[in-house]
């Protein structure tokens, strides 16, 4: 299921929408193998899954003995999150076909999907002992590698993979992230370090190289390493962005302005570049120009949390409460989607206000929104986890009270409000909430714990929880 190079995007293009018209008409006609999987894996991409089914559907009756359609099958399903179903449906594959590396690959995408993640490795090998030059696998592989520390052996199968595939080193960032979600960022400065030297014209590997030196906080180091990308490419807007970010760090703010401004020269829809450019005139006390940049951000971006954030601490700090009051209603009423910014606003508040200003948001919020159950969460969260949650807490079982009959989140609001009783000291409805909950809905119990660490160490919690499993 390689990307077919002669196949442009007006190409696929085209022979998506003769598919489509196909369908319409009605008139079914024969389509080669290799057109039928350019059409189903641009449909999948598209998020079109139901012209997808309807395409694998057909390209099997067409071809009802090819590996590649029955595979495109289970990726579907990976995409649509069916993932039981893509189980299955690999099973029958391995029954009904030889040992080839794509099956194994597939079983190790699905692994880690369903975080069985001790089955990623071996199915991984087994996928790179049938097909020893196969970019993806190698590249795959060497992530496993990376996550146990065996960074040599990553190393000689990214190698494989870059060199069977110019392409590749586009996605180096996932290697990234594996030793930043370890912070293990002298490795990684190693690492990327070693592949710059092999390879000093992958603009990859020194951009993973600049985002290691910068978790290291190594700030001069990080600014050189995108420099190098620049250098290879000065269209690179996310290198500008990320230099322009690393001054900043070092309070370097004229230095930090150029860059977010050179971030824009090349994509003047960056948002998060005007933003910068706030943050930096900001900083250097020069509010009319921050506040122009931040109002800037917000046209590119109505969202950018950065900018809400800034435009609120400027009006505050100049002493125009009034005006940063009708700003946060107004925010609050027109983005409901980015409620989570309600709890960072609080913050500006003096403690005795907050009670009251986050029953005012609340009820600004939650009329607009369409996912209640993921605010209510947030919601619960916040109150139980406020430092004057004594204040709080009240006001928050009063508010999640009036949604108990609302079936929307009838199935999760007993747990937040055993977790706002629990905490206020109230283990008797702390208690019955619980257990109509763990009745109703026990897979969410999970949940209920992460809203505070306090749970997991109330005797009577384990016990009902395991009472109720």
């Amino acid at each position: 299921m390689e990307e077919n190079e002669e196949y442009t995007d007006d190409d696929v293009t085209l022979l998506v929408n003769r598919f489509r018209e196909m369908l319409h008409t009605g008139e079914m006609r024969y389509i080669e193998d290799e057109d039928m999987e350019i059409i189903i894996e641009s449909l999948i991409g598209q998020m079109d899954f139901k012209t997808a089914t309807k395409a694998l559907n057909y390209a099997l009756r067409l071809f009802p003995t090819s590996l590649v359609f029955r595979l495109l099958k289970v990726r579907k399903l990976m995409m649509e999150l069916k993932l039981e179903s893509a189980g299955k449906e690999l099973d029958r594959i391995e029954r009904e076909f030889p040992p080839a590396a794509e099956i194994y690959l597939e079983q190790a995408f699905l692994s880690k999907l369903t975080g069985a993640d001790d089955q990623t490795f071996p199915l991984l090998k087994k996928a790179h002992h049938l097909a020893p030059d196969e970019p993806e696998i190698n590249l795959m592989l060497a992530g496993e590698y990376v996550r146990q520390g065996f960074y040599d052996r990553g190393l000689t199968l990214l190698r494989n993979a870059m060199q069977n595939d110019e392409l590749i080193e586009e996605q180096l960032f996932t290697l990234s992230y594996i030793f930043e979600e370890n912070s293990k960022y002298d490795d990684a400065v190693a690492f990327f370090q070693q592949l710059t030297d092999e390879y000093p014209l992958s603009k990859a590997s020194w951009f993973a190289l600049g985002l290691a030196y910068s978790w290291k906080r190594e700030f001069p180091n990080a600014i050189d390493a995108y420099l190098n990308v620049t250098c290879l490419d000065e269209e690179t807007a996310t290198a500008f962005f990320n230099i322009g970010n690393a001054y900043f760090e070092m309070e370097d703010y004229p230095q930090a302005l150029h860059y977010y401004e050179e971030t824009l020269r090349i994509d003047d829809q960056d948002f998060h570049a005007m933003s910068g450019i706030g943050d930096c005139y900001y900083s250097m006390n020069e509010f009319e120009k921050a506040l122009d940049a931040y109002h800037q951000a917000l046209i590119l971006n109505s969202d950018t949390a950065d900018a809400l954030m800034g435009i609120i601490t400027i009006l505050q700090e100049t002493g125009r409460d009034a005006e940063a009051e009708e700003f946060i209603r107004q925010t609050v009423a027109l983005e409901p989607r980015s409620f989570e910014l309600l709890f960072e606003i609080l913050h500006l508040y003096d403690k005795k206000d907050q009670p009251e200003k986050l029953r005012e948001l609340f009820h600004l919020t939650i009329e607009q929104i369409e996912n209640k159950d993921e605010f209510l969460f947030f919601f619960t969260v916040f109150c139980c986890n406020a430092e004057n949650n004594a204040e709080i807490l009240p006001m928050g079982i009063e508010l999640l009270n009036g949604y108990l009959d609302d079936e929307e989140v009838c199935l999760t609001i007993p747990y937040l409000l055993s977790a706002m009783y629990y905490l206020s000291g109230n283990y008797t409805d702390g208690r019955n909430y619980l257990s109509s909950a763990l009745l109703i809905n026990y897979d969410d119990h999970k949940q209920f714990l992460n809203i505070h660490p306090a749970l997991a160490e109330i005797e009577e919690v384990q016990l009902l929880i395991e009472r109720y499993g």
